[in-house]
């Protein structure tokens, strides 16, 4: 089968995909991209350096950055995607005395890429899909679509070798709205009419666009109609920027020299603390203070993060209703894209407005890249939980709780009846409800959850920080206890409950009084797993 090639082409990141098996999988190219250490994708940064005016010799990603260390390299350039399509003859770089406008250095950023996968993969990269914002003019699409063309023409070399290679010289080329491509990645099935509402967060702006995907047509075209968009130029920039006004003495940042630096030291500090963990801003061996999860949300919360965010959605939502009729209820999904998604509450606040049970997060850098490779190979999803989850459960020292898990993350789905049965006995005497608290574990995909099992064959996870609790998100706290009638006694098991996932991605439960003899519940629909 021929190789399919996806790109999500970011403003701050890059990811690459691709598709040789069957399977999409993320590249590494490890000299251009670097590993993102919450979630270990590897992505590029979408960063661009001219060495010389012909543009023959030309850094890019990671490499591109090192280069930039102290953002003095004229030939350096970031951001531009978003001129793309609409002021692609905007300068961006000057080398020699040649200016390089975003359209020169969009090409040559993919130019490297395609390079760099041809030379790895020894194969002619002739199957290309790239994920477009659903808002961006389609001149946007024709300029990649020239761009990519452009890079597979040069050099008559070039073309002499794919035919000596019995390969064509041409390139089929694909596009598809980035909301789609997240859906699809994100394991959404657009072949079947959904509406879908994708809140994308990424370095420079927070974007919230909800489309509704046409089944087959949608798959067949990649593009969805868009029902309302709202955005607000705020972004994982700015973050670091009130990281800095929080932690550096405002008399360091009047020297240009050193804001790439200090730049890079917030960014790290940032990545650290979303990831539960801690670290201490240092600059020039001397430390500015230590940033954690708890310090960094606080921070959030000042500066009106949070507010912006519900602000964003409600707006969205009230697009929606006015302009369309449709009711938040309607919305089937919610996923997330971009890396400042995965800051501090951020996913919280946006499953509190749009419903905890909806919000998809797994891939926040893959999931486009990903579903433009499935898109290729003829948008096939895979039916399968992507998440942990388990019950939280409240030792006798009360020092805390930990969680047994219930539905391993890959399960497929619908599930028997009986996937997972327990026995739950009442804490004391005189008990008179039991809780069954569902709770998804480890909710940024490549964490490592340290399941641990026990002599009864169950597999356990206990938080060892504050950070790690906080990635334990109980969905169902509001539902009501099961009632023990009469009250329970004795350490002998009082419930069996089985649980299984339908077809909807339901968690569902059974739950049998073994002392009444009676069921209490019957494949009752508790929380839907992503």
């Amino acid at each position: 089968m021929p190789t399919h090639w996806a790109i999500d082409l970011g403003t701050s990141n890059t990811t690459v995909c691709e598709d040789r098996s069957g399977q999409p999988h993320v590249v590494n190219l490890p000299d251009q991209a670097k590993l993102e250490p919450i979630t270990q994708t590897p992505v590029m940064p979408s960063c661009v350096c001219v060495m010389d005016p012909d543009g023959e010799k030309v850094l890019i990603g990671q490499e591109a950055v090192t280069y930039n260390w102290d953002g003095r390299a004229t030939g350096f350039a970031r951001g531009f995607k978003r001129h793309l399509g609409m002021e692609s003859s905007r300068a961006m770089a000057r080398v020699g005395g040649r200016t390089f406008t975003a359209q020169d250095v969009a090409s040559l950023f993919l130019r490297e890429i395609v390079d760099t996968l041809e030379a790895r993969f020894g194969e002619e990269v002739a199957d290309v899909t790239i994920a477009t914002p659903s808002g961006f003019y389609e001149t946007y699409r024709a300029e990649l679509q020239e761009i990519i063309r452009r890079v597979k023409r040069r050099g008559w070399w070039g073309r002499i070798w794919a035919r000596l290679r019995g390969k064509p010289g041409g390139i089929v080329f694909r596009t598809l709205d980035e909301p789609v491509a997240a859906a699809l990645g994100y394991g959404v099935d657009v072949g079947r009419p959904t509406t879908v509402i994708a809140f994308d967060f990424g370095g420079g702006s927070m974007e919230a666009a909800v489309v509704r995907t046409h089944g087959a047509r949608t798959v067949e075209t990649g593009r969805a109609e868009v029902l309302a968009k709202q955005a607000v130029e705020l972004g994982g920039d700015d973050i670091d920027r009130w990281i800095l006004e929080r932690l550096v003495p405002s008399a360091l940042h009047d020297w240009p020299e050193w804001e790439v630096a200090l730049r890079w030291e917030a960014e790290r500090v940032k990545l650290l603390a979303s990831a539960g963990s801690e670290g201490d801003f240092t600059f020039r061996n001397e430390s500015y203070g230590r940033l954690d999860y708890h310090v960094l949300r606080d921070l959030l919360a000042e500066n009106g993060l949070y507010a912006r965010i519900r602000e964003l959605l409600d707006d969205t939502l009230t697009e929606l209703r006015t302009r369309h009729g449709v009711l938040p209820g309607a919305i089937d999904d919610v996923i997330l894209e971009g890396g400042s998604t995965l800051l501090p509450e951020v996913r919280n606040v946006v499953g509190d407005v749009l419903g905890r049970d909806k919000v998809r997060e797994w891939l926040p850098f893959a999931a486009v890249a990903r579903g433009a490779c499935i898109f290729a190979g003829g948008a096939h999803v895979e039916d399968f939980i992507y998440h942990d989850y388990a019950i939280r459960l409240l030792p006798e020292d009360d020092k805390g709780a930990e969680y047994e898990l219930l539905i391993p993350g890959g399960t497929r789905f619908p599930t028997v009846d009986d996937f997972v049965t327990r026995y739950y006995a009442p804490g004391f005497d005189g008990q008179r409800h039991i809780n069954l608290f569902i709770c998804e574990v480890g909710r940024v995909a490549g964490r490592p959850v340290d399941w641990t099992e026990r002599p009864n064959g169950s597999s356990y996870f206990v938080p060892g920080t504050e950070g790690e609790q906080a990635f334990c998100l109980c969905l169902n706290e509001a539902d009501p206890a099961l009632p023990l009638s009469p009250a329970g006694s004795g350490a002998a098991p009082r419930l069996r409950v089985t649980y299984s996932v339908d077809e909807n991605r339901w968690l569902c439960v059974t739950v049998h009084d073994l002392q009444r003899k009676t069921d209490l519940k019957v494949k009752h629909p508790v929380v839907r797993l992503r």
